[in-house]
């Protein structure tokens, strides 16, 4: 071991190379037993996380239609005529069968995702739906339906597994409940819904970066994965296939989690079900993604390992080359310079340019450093004069840097008396430094707390006392010499010489006004709504949470729909709806006190929460709610709401059952509330169109009674001929979207203008269609502009298949556009426009009905 002892370049590198592969022994000995573990758990706990927030928010997605058929299934009309069927086609004799369709139809009406919404007649294998006309083919079997025996089974409300669509070609579910009187099965009532938005909400949850969601039926058949295509009815997938034995565990209706092996990748898997449906949720995610970044860690310090070894490999060889030998012979030297007074040493290290070679030459060249000495310490001096110079060049540049600064900066000596201030602190306190020098710094630097408005501790005081930096609170206002208030931030730090004595303190400041404005803006933007400036869903939920106390029982909620949102947005524009929802968040701002808040949550729908509120208490808020908005108006627009609440009287109760029943109530007002207030909007949309356009208004009168009398000629009963007439009316009421300019135009359209001019049969359709009173009428709205030959729009169909009155209203329409003035052409006599009627009969028009406007045009021109 003697080797080792005369070495001490081999001690220390032994040494280090032995302390390096003990650390990372110990190292790599905790990466890989606990961390692993670590990483498993966590992943496992987020998996489960990540699984029932999305059973959640599906579940809430689904919530509101088993509410619609929790409520229609008790409907007394659906209990009657369901007791009183017997023969299908007898069904429309039933003098309750125009009302049922009509409910049927104002059910698929209350959301985009209802499909279709039915009520199964077991004694006559017949639906009822909310399409008046439709009708079973013949065979069909209730007994042979999956979705019908499923509800039958279960005897409550039922989610049944998944189907495509054959209208809209989407994957759509089934949600349908038994009807039961006394006691006695008379059928059942379902609704259509389409799973497109549950997919989105599956696709658009992230899970790691190379997890993701499943989404299944409880008999395993998958309905949402990302690498498999659901849409092929003809190829169904089912969880078997891919999780084996595991699929038995995750159908048993509990949830867990669980690891399995696919292709042969690891994977760990989740399954939560979702409450009260039939579906369950499953989070995947590869066993590969939890321990990647553990094991790249871990081969990236076995490299380091490696390298530090081998780097100290070389560095030892080196040091014992390069510095170890020549020192100890150097060493030598020196020990025998006091015994011969000479110094020999190998010629090789005074060539050396490293510090071996510079000691070498020191101690060869001793005697002559040694006589060279004196001249040495002048030139030093020298050297020291030119540091004084360039110390005072430096200072008088500070100087001048300070006063360029953008921050205010004041300086004091260790008394706290100021000597030195720049342009910017004297502007932001309004002092000037021949002023405030010599004076102490809190006499100059006034500083209080915004809200309190208590006095400021003093910063440079402070920083002469723990001699370290400091910071001012956000909420510090200077308050400058003339008595007006800034919002400032500083920090504040010692002066130390270069011993480390404290000499002073300096404090460098801003104005903070500007960028505290901004903040509390983008934190206004945070929590409210940047449309009406109430709350928005973020603040709402938070804020939900916070109240659910016992403290604030009994505890309200009302849910608030604004009706005809969508109508008055496609009639007017989404500038006018944006002002309903102001006037409507205005209302609720004007009745609702401080202590309730209130939130929009969605495009048409607000919230409030009410603490410490009784039942009548809420109550009496919401008719005050009602009679204020029912005094408000915009531009001649009825503006209308439906509310429901619900209050929490106990403990027990979840929150969540609050929210849905106060839904509930206000989904059963918004039924028979919103057909009123669009009904009154139509004729507003009505008398604004003719307002704007009084051309317009003679124009739809005439063809109103031209159509009148055309259907009269035809032998049309006189219930038919009133709502042709009305028809004749409302055929152009979509030109409510075109802008003037376009309507009277004097020269000819543009592709583009005639475009947009081709709009107002559909927006006709959409506003008419969300009214009850003339649903029957949009149809007829929106075909008026097709052609005989099939050539017209919007659907180009062709011949009978165009509805009798659009055909009608075509004719009387085309004549009227004829004879009457416009402004990019002129008018044609009666007799040039019946031969162009005659001419275009059998092409653009029924050459019937043509035939019978010839025939008898003396009796229908008397208009």
């Amino acid at each position: 071991m003697n080797w080792i002892k005369r070495s001490i370049t081999r001690i220390i590198g032994i040494t280090v190379i032995l302390f390096i592969f003990l650390f990372f022994f110990i190292y790599f000995y905790f990466l890989d037993i606990q961390l692993k573990s670590y990483f498993e758990q966590q992943s496992k706990e987020q998996l489960i996380k990540d699984s029932k927030n999305i059973s959640t928010e599906v579940n809430m997605f689904l919530q509101k239609y088993i509410v619609i058929v929790d409520q229609a299934k008790k409907n007394p009309d659906f209990i009657k005529i369901a007791s009183e069927i017997k023969e299908q086609d007898k069904k429309r004799e039933n003098p309750l069968y125009p009302q049922v369709t009509n409910e049927l139809k104002n059910i698929s009406d209350m959301d985009k995702n209802i499909a279709l919404s039915y009520i199964a007649l077991p004694n006559t294998n017949d639906l009822i739906t909310n399409i008046y006309d439709y009708d079973m083919a013949s065979g069909y079997d209730l007994n042979k339906r999956d979705w019908y025996i499923k509800i039958i089974e279960e005897g409550k409300t039922t989610i049944i597994a998944p189907y495509l669509d054959m209208v809209t070609g989407k994957m759509a579910i089934t949600i349908g409940a038994p009807i039961v009187d006394n006691g006695k099965f008379l059928g059942t009532f379902a609704i259509d819904i389409m799973i497109e938005d549950i997919n989105t909400i599956m696709s658009n949850y992230k899970i790691g970066d190379n997890g993701y969601v499943v989404l299944i039926y409880n008999n395993g058949q998958i309905l949402y994965h990302p690498n498999i295509d659901t849409t092929d009815t003809t190829n169904k997938f089912f969880v078997k296939d891919y999780l084996g034995d595991l699929s038995s565990k995750i159908q048993s209706g509990k949830s867990g989690i669980a690891s399995y092996t696919y292709q042969g990748e690891e994977k760990f898997v989740s399954y939560q079900p979702i409450t009260n449906t039939n579906l369950i949720v499953l989070t995947i995610m590869p066993k590969s993604e939890v321990f990647y970044q553990l094991n790249k860690f871990i081969s990236t310090n076995l490299f380091i390992l490696i390298g530090l070894v081998i780097v100290m490999a070389f560095f030892l060889i080196f040091l014992k080359r390069y510095i170890s030998t020549p020192v100890i012979k150097i060493s030598r030297e020196i020990e025998n310079y006091s015994n011969n007074k000479c110094i020999s040493l190998p010629p090789e290290y005074l060539l050396r340019e490293d510090e071996i070679g510079i000691l070498s030459k020191g101690l060869t060249f001793m005697i002559q450093k040694i006589s060279k000495y004196l001249s040495e310490i002048e030139l030093k001096n020298q050297q020291l004069f030119n540091a004084k110079e360039k110390i005072s060049i430096e200072r008088s540049l500070f100087k001048t840097t300070i006063h360029s600064l953008g921050d205010g900066v004041i300086s004091t000596d260790k008394f706290g008396r100021i000597n030195l201030m720049n342009t910017v602190a004297e502007n932001l306190t309004g002092w000037s430094l021949h002023e405030a020098k010599g004076k102490e710094f809190k006499t100059v630097f006034n500083i209080i707390n915004e809200f309190s408005r208590a006095k400021c501790d003093c910063p440079i005081t402070q920083v002469l006392k723990v001699g370290k930096v400091i910071q001012l609170e956000e909420s510090t206002v200077l308050i400058k010499k003339t008595g007006e208030e800034i919002a400032i931030e500083d920090s504040a730090a010692p002066i130390r010489d270069e011993y480390g004595n404290i000499t002073g303190a300096v404090i460098v400041f801003r104005d903070f006004t500007e960028k505290k404005q901004k903040q509390e803006q983008i934190l206004f933007l945070s929590y409210h709504d940047y449309l009406t400036g109430l709350y928005n869903r973020r603040f709402f939920e938070e804020e939900l949470k916070r109240l659910d106390k016992d403290i604030n029982l009994p505890f309200s909620i009302a849910m608030i729909d604004v009706n005809g949102l969508k109508l008055t947005n496609d009639a007017f524009g989404h500038q006018v709806g944006d002002e309903l929802l102001k006037i409507v968040a205005k209302v609720l701002n004007k009745e609702c006190n401080e202590n309730n808040v209130i939130a929009r949550i969605g495009g048409d729908e607000f919230i409030i929460l009410f603490p410490q509120t009784t039942r009548e208490e809420t109550e009496k808020i919401i008719k005050r709610i009602y009679k204020s908005i029912a005094e408000e108006k915009l531009n001649d627009i009825f503006i209308s709401v439906s509310i429901g609440f619900d209050t929490k009287l106990n403990r027990e109760t979840p929150i969540d059952n609050v929210i849905i029943k106060a839904e509930e109530q206000m989904y059963m007002k918004k039924i028979t509330e919103s057909q009123s207030m669009r009904n009154k909007t139509i004729q507003v949309i009505l008398n604004t169109l003719n307002e704007k356009n009084e051309r317009e208004k003679i124009h739809s009168e005439k063809v109103s009674k031209i159509s009148k009398k055309i259907g009269q000629i035809m032998n049309l009963d006189e219930q038919t001929i009133k709502e042709l007439e009305l028809a004749g009316l409302m055929h152009d009421i979509g030109k409510i979207i075109i802008s003037e300019d376009i309507l009277n135009k004097p020269g000819k359209l543009t592709e583009l203008e005639y475009q947009e001019i081709k709009r107002h049969t559909e927006c006709g359709y959409q506003i008419l269609r969300s009214v009850d009173a003339y649903s029957l009428l949009a149809e007829n709205v929106l075909y008026h502009h097709e052609r005989w030959d099939g050539n017209g729009y919007p659907k180009g169909l062709k011949g009978s298949q165009i509805p009798l009155f659009s055909r009608i209203i075509s004719i009387a329409d085309s004549y009227e556009a004829m004879i009457a003035n416009r402004p990019y052409k002129a008018s044609l006599t009666v007799e040039d426009s019946i031969d162009e009627l005659i001419k275009n009969a059998g092409t653009q028009f029924d050459p019937e009905i043509v035939k019978v406007f010839v025939d008898n045009q003396k009796i229908i021109l008397e208009v």
